[in-house]
């Protein structure tokens, strides 16, 4: 079982695909959710960090106007993947997807008005030093929403708050202001959602 859980972090080959799946149904009204938390604006420039296979990318190019998306992921699988449901936006230029770590990511300073991630946070290596750079790449003024659902097997709602908790305070030592925590019910457990801002 171990090596199938592990597809959710690389996935890769068969295992990769279904797994890619199940992320694709399980984490869409999640990334819907998280998406209304950033309160997107037309014009703006968006990335998000552990992209998946490439639904919240696709969701935020159809219902908001004149944005353009960047997405940075640990995955030539879910890369691959999300090429394809997002095709049309790579060929207009507006999107642009990427390989790495976001502790390694490269984008000017000040770029990003909006940054999120679902399902991710809890994957990073480096979380302090990935945080700076997400920090160093946000616009003043601009907004991040990190949203995790626990998937470990004692899972409770109890999980979710301990998590609010441990994000707000690694938000709140790299830099960032007004961290608020957001919870809500998705099965099979509760959800915390997490925003936060740069200095303007």
């Amino acid at each position: 079982m171990s090596g199938f859980v592990n597809q959710f972090e690389k996935p890769k080959g068969l295992l990769g695909k279904i797994a890619g799946k199940i992320m694709f149904f399980e984490n869409r009204k999640i990334n819907k959710w998280t998406i209304n938390h950033l309160d997107i604006k037309r014009g703006d420039r968006i990335l998000e960090i552990g992209y998946g296979p490439g639904y919240a990318i696709k969701h935020i190019m159809e219902k908001y106007e004149q944005v353009k998306i960047d997405g940075i992921d640990v995955s030539n699988k879910m890369k691959t993947e999300a090429e394809k449901v997002n095709e049309e936006g790579i060929k207009s230029g507006k999107v642009q997807l990427y390989t790495g770590d976001i502790a390694e990511f490269e984008a000017p300073a000040d770029y990003y008005d909006k940054i999120f991630s679902v399902n991710n946070y809890p994957l990073w290596e480096e979380p302090s030093q990935s945080l700076k750079n997400v920090l160093a790449m946000l616009a003043p003024g601009g907004k991040i929403a990190f949203t995790v659902q626990p998937r470990e097997e004692d899972a409770n709602n109890g999980t979710a708050a301990k998590l609010g908790k441990k994000i707000k305070a690694d938000l709140e030592k790299a830099g960032f202001q007004q961290i608020t925590a957001f919870y809500k019910q998705f099965r099979p457990v509760r959800t915390v959602c997490v925003t936060a801002l740069k200095k303007p």
